[in-house]
């Protein structure tokens, strides 16, 4: 599937840079309510988070703080992440991705 219908990204943990198929979707609250908003250049932006489906390899659970995801022209850091196995096997990687955002503005893929 995340080869059909997954978005490019590329996962970059520390000095190593590979290039994977994976999902990054919004996450999205049940009821709708947004506590922890923030006001920005951008207007009021809350504790945005992404859901991250990718591949078991590359592997960056437990580098989480090196870890930086890009795809669709933004860049994201990992707030959690943890694989998923079968059998022992890893089969896949889910995360917790926030948008990198520098000097209050997201900061893009260039």
């Amino acid at each position: 599937m995340l080869l059909n219908f997954g978005d490019s990204a590329t996962v970059t943990v520390g000095n190593e840079t590979v290039t994977v198929n994976a999902f990054i979707r919004p996450m999205r609250y049940k009821n709708k309510l947004y506590i922890d908003m923030e006001r920005t250049d951008l207007g009021f932006r809350d504790s945005e988070c992404f859901l991250y489906l990718g591949p078991a390899v590359p592997d960056f659970c437990g580098s989480e703080e090196k870890t930086i995801i890009s795809s669709l022209n933004k860049k994201y850091s990992v707030s959690r992440a943890d694989r998923i196995t079968l059998s022992g096997e890893p089969i896949y990687i889910w995360a917790v991705l926030t948008p990198r955002i520098k000097d209050g503005v997201y900061n893009y893929v260039q």
